[in-house]
């Protein structure tokens, strides 16, 4: 008898090694900078140990057989919502966060299909003013240095 395991065990194994070596990584931080890296670590391995366990619960109900086949033209949104966040991430890297982030908002929540642009715009502005304020006003950090445009949004 040839029993398969479903798909969920290898890739809840998959992101298992991944957490584990991020909790090993951030372990290595000095002092209290490596609680947060470690706690969500934790908390994803704890996750991908889950899948695991859903995963070996669904093998004998399908038996091998799943009820779509793993291939690229069943996951192709996947893909390109994963080029959209790697677009976004060299525009971060080289334009600017201030402007990328809302490019990626906007374009991001018309690919998810948010039908109504005012709702669009709403989420998109208050989610950049309050960064903008929680970032650079309140915690003081020096996101202007990302990319050739950041200058402009100096604070003080």
């Amino acid at each position: 008898m040839n029993k398969k395991l479903h798909r969920d065990v290898f890739l809840g194994i998959i992101l298992a090694v991944f957490c584990f070596v991020c909790i090993y990584l951030s372990l290595q931080i000095k002092g209290d900078a490596k609680v947060v890296p470690t706690a969500i670590s934790a908390l994803m391995a704890v996750c991908s140990l889950i899948i695991i366990a859903n995963g070996l619960k669904a093998t004998p109900a399908e038996n091998g057989e799943y009820p779509y086949a793993m291939k690229f033209s069943n996951s192709k949104y996947a893909w390109i919502f994963m080029a959209l966040i790697v677009g976004y991430f060299f525009m971060f890297k080289y334009i600017a966060y201030w402007i990328a982030t809302p490019i990626f908002l906007i374009v991001s929540q018309k690919y998810l299909k948010v039908k109504s642009w005012k709702v669009n715009l709403l989420i998109t502005v208050i989610y950049t003013v309050l960064c903008y304020i929680m970032f650079v006003i309140i915690l003081k950090l020096p996101i202007y240095r990302i990319g050739i445009l950041g200058r402009f949004f100096r604070y003080v």
